[in-house]
């Protein structure tokens, strides 16, 4: 999914604030650090002088240890300034601040880049000794790995990741549609279904070979639980037909407990003659059902019993249709996936895909997008076994925490068999050597950097004893080339716990104009503590996400490049926000860009947060049930009394796929689960599978004066999950989609407590009359007519050129005849310089 468009100016423009100048700033004591230093010198030079007595330190450390002795001597009387000269700094051991390193408010302490200069912190060690091995692979001998004291998952060469040696290969030019295999089926052929079938008119066909003519029994084999939406059984509900000829409604399905609760049910009789047919099933009065398979047989005695096929009698006959198996359909939400009762530690593969060999290869992983959990996360495991006979894989790690399914796309890494093309390398830590097939010649000025530290920068400090680490700034400085570790807390849901900079307990600390690349985990992360500047960096080619508040209040995250985040673990966002202590957090003017999930989330975070201003473009391009902009709260009763306004939300993708069949699910802005209490206005959205807002289940959000442009099957959703929501306000929104298929606005179970509507405008421009869905609506007269809406309008917003990304209303605009207040887009984005997104892959 692309929207290919520049945005430009909207509406009318708004004023800057400006800033009132302080009292003159101190002269600092500046001290130096060089590449050509020395940590017996004093740190007071600049370079080395010419008798080669004094000069820079040559480590950060030194630097922090000198500030250690001056501050012995009393307190610090003017700021404290350390410039890192240009060049390249190794890192091995984590730079560590305790509270005895805090600066104050009138006397921070800095590590800042020299004026003018770039210095780069690698956080691991350059590999040298390179000789031949086989063929184009060369190798060098790791003496501290073979002897268990070194351990690495990424490499990078002259500043690019390289790939670890996998199976099937990775392919740049589609990073998210190839390069995969996909477990299968088990030998019953079952565990796939065919889901989101719930609308009026929805349908799908499937084409049998009839052995002889007669009459069948038709079984279905569903799961189904329609009760939250007010009725308990299917009956009479949906029909099958036969060659277009008459409906036979089905009947005998009650509700099975559960959507992955499967069971067989004799719900028709049909008569079919023999040879090719076409049979239909359609939905003709709303409802779901989640349909795995049909059965059709003209033994009356006949008994299903689960995915067993018992034979049938003697001169009988069965005929087995798999639901997903279908030829043509019909249904804007109608999606294929697993069936939700697989295991969490067994797949199945096709013949000739995967190799029993790989069993045998030590730490060799599997990389497996499962979708037993909304496919909102990828799992790392290793292979336990492989039975060959029966063609199943047994997997075992603390990440096995999903239920796997046949169609869920995988593929194998760190197997050195593997290691055949350019760029792939492999680590054999039993032997201690690292084998890489380079994709350029390696030179003597080649830089093969292998990480040693996954933090580079922390802060130790004691939320308890109320020792914090307080005002320490980094600026300038570029980082790359660190590591990830699996016990990094991005298991299953968990959205990560560690930082390449890893504030803890930490207060009025700063990170600004940093260059963060290559990096495994988040760049920043603060834990606990607060009121820190996030700002002005640009944070790249994550392994993990971009900056992650855990439980931090009062931060500024603002002016941030941050883009190509979850090169490893998905269930990441550009700005996390967690936990209750995440209070009155401002996330501002950041352009956030191709993450594999979110662009920025709450989970679970606490009150008077500010999202606005931010450009989010990109997300989610390798997971689905998601959003843009994102928040999850598991409280019932919370009223957050958050805001996210002003910002534009693009291409919200939400991928992931069934086999090769590609599935979306995603919202420009998701407040989901029971999130409350939100206001969301003069937000522009544009382009994403399910439409621009969905709220879930929470109460008291108010959703006014936003553009919800192009979502591919709706505009806007209210589910009130749970039967929760209360008090919600939509009002003086513009809901506008050009597509003949789009619903504008579909619902749960409403009344007017639940919404109030006023106001709105809605409008396709295709010339299809508006569909709203859900609740027994279809209409915008039937909506109106259940109470909602009363002043709203149908009708052409009349946008000065919305096919060139120009959404600026004319002035005969009906929009704002009903209140609708133009606002303005030129603030957002980072304000320091200009943000250009990169050209998208082929395939996002």
């Amino acid at each position: 999914m692309k929207t290919a468009l520049a945005i430009t100016l909207l509406l009318v423009g708004v004023a800057g604030a400006g800033q009132a100048a302080g009292e003159p700033a101190k002269a600092p004591v500046v001290l130096y650090v060089a590449t050509n230093g020395n940590d017996s010198w004093s740190g007071r030079l600049p370079d080395p002088n010419r008798a080669g007595t004094d000069g820079p330190f040559a480590t950060i450390t030194r630097a922090r240890d000198a500030i250690r002795k001056l501050k012995a001597g009393g307190a610090l009387s003017a700021p404290v300034e350390v410039r890192l000269r240009g060049g390249v700094y190794t890192i091995t051991d984590t730079v560590t601040f305790l509270p005895e390193d805090s600066g104050t408010k009138e006397c921070p302490i800095s590590y800042v880049a020299a004026p003018g200069e770039r210095p780069v912190l690698h956080g691991g060690r350059r590999i040298a000794g390179w000789r031949p091995y086989r063929g184009k692979i060369v190798c060098a001998d790791l003496p501290e790995v073979k002897a268990g004291r070194w351990y690495f998952r990424q490499l990078f060469v002259d500043g690019a990741r390289q790939v670890r040696a996998r199976y099937p290969n990775f392919d740049p030019a589609h990073p998210y549609r190839k390069g995969f295999l996909y477990a299968s089926r088990d030998a019953s052929a079952f565990g796939v279904c065919v889901g989101n079938i719930h609308n009026p008119g929805d349908w799908m066909e499937h084409r049998v070979r009839v052995p002889a003519e007669g009459d069948y029994q038709a079984w279905v084999y569903y799961a189904a639980l329609n009760k939250p939406h007010g009725h308990d059984t299917m009956d009479g509900r949906s029909v099958l037909t036969v060659d277009g000829g008459e409906a036979v409604p089905l009947s005998n399905l009650p509700d099975t407990g559960g959507w992955s609760s499967y069971r067989w049910s004799r719900s028709a009789s049909l008569h079919l003659s023999a040879g090719e047919r076409v049979i239909r099933w359609q939905n003709i009065q709303g409802g779901g059902l989640n349909l795995e398979a049909f059965a059709f047989t003209n033994d009356p005695d006949w008994k299903p019993d689960g995915t067993a096929m018992p034979a049938v009698a003697e001169e009988k006959h069965l005929i087995l249709v798999q639901a997903e198996n279908f030829t043509a359909s019909h249904g804007n939400q109608l999606s294929v996936g697993g069936t939700g009762a697989g295991s969490k530690t067994e797949f199945y593969y096709a013949p000739g895909t995967f190799k029993p060999s790989w069993a045998k290869a030590p730490d060799a992983e599997i990389h497996i997008f499962q979708s037993g959990s909304c496919r909102a996360f990828k799992e790392i495991v290793s292979i336990q076994a492989v039975d060959e006979a029966a063609r199943k894989v047994t997997v075992t790690g603390p990440e096995c925490v999903a239920p796997l399914h046949a169609g869920d796309r995988y593929f194998v890494e760190n197997v050195f068999e593997e290691l055949d093309q350019p760029g792939e390398w492999y680590l054999n830590r039993q032997e201690g050597r690292l084998c890489y097939w380079p994709a350029r010649p390696l030179t003597p000025d080649s830089v093969v950097i292998a990480p040693v530290v996954s933090r580079l920068f922390d802060s130790a400090g004691d939320a308890e004893s109320g020792k914090r680490v307080e005002y320490i700034r980094l600026r300038g400085l570029t980082i790359e080339a660190t590591d990830y570790q699996p016990g990094d807390g991005c298991i299953g849901y968990g959205m990560g716990q560690e930082g390449v900079v890893h504030l803890k307990d930490a207060r009025a600390c700063a990170i600004e104009e940093c260059t963060f690349r290559g990096i495994g985990r988040y760049a920043v992360c603060a834990e606990g503590g607060g009121e820190h500047s996030i700002c002005r960096n640009e944070i790249s080619h994550s392994a993990q996400g971009g900056v992650l508040l855990l439980e931090s209040a009062r931060n500024t995250v603002s002016d941030n490049h941050i883009h190509h985040l979850g090169w490893v673990y998905k269930h990441i966002g550009g700005v996390v926000l967690q936990g209750k202590g995440a209070d009155e957090n401002v996330i501002s003017h950041n352009a956030i860009h191709d993450s594999a999930r979110y662009g920025i989330t709450l989970k679970n975070a606490g009150v008077r947060n500010v999202i606005e201003f931010n450009r989010v473009e990109r997300t989610n391009t390798e997971t689905y049930d998601t959003g843009g902009i994102e928040v999850t709260q598991h409280d019932r009763n919370q009223r957050s009394g958050s805001v996210i306004r002003n910002n534009v939300v693009i291409d919200t993708i939400g991928y992931s796929s069934v086999e090769e069949r590609p599935t979306f699910l995603s919202w420009s802005i998701y407040l989901d689960s029971f999130a409350g209490g939100y206001t969301v206005t003069n937000n522009l959205c544009l382009g994403s599978s399910h439409g621009g807002i969905m709220l879930q289940g929470g109460k008291e959000n108010r959703v006014e004066n936003n553009l919800f442009v192009n979502g591919r099957l709706n505009q806007g959703h209210l589910s009130n999950f749970a039967s929760n929501s209360e008090d919600v306000v939509l009002e003086r929104n513009i809901f506008y989609t050009t597509s003949p298929d789009a619903t504008l606005f579909s619902v749960g179970r409403l009344d007017e407590r639940v919404l109030r509507a006023e106001r709105n405008l809605y409008y396709n421009a295709s010339g299809k009359e508006p569909v709203f869905r859900g609740g027994g609506i279809s209409s915008f007269a039937e909506w109106q007519r259940r109470g909602f809406d009363q002043n709203s309008v149908v009708a052409d917003p009349l946008f000065v050129n919305p096919r060139r990304g120009n959404f600026a209303l004319r002035p005969d605009s009906p929009a704002l005849k009903l209140g609708f207040r133009p606002f303005d887009i030129k603030e957002v984005g980072p304000r320091h310089k200009p943000c250009r997104c990169q050209p998208t892959p082929p395939d996002r």
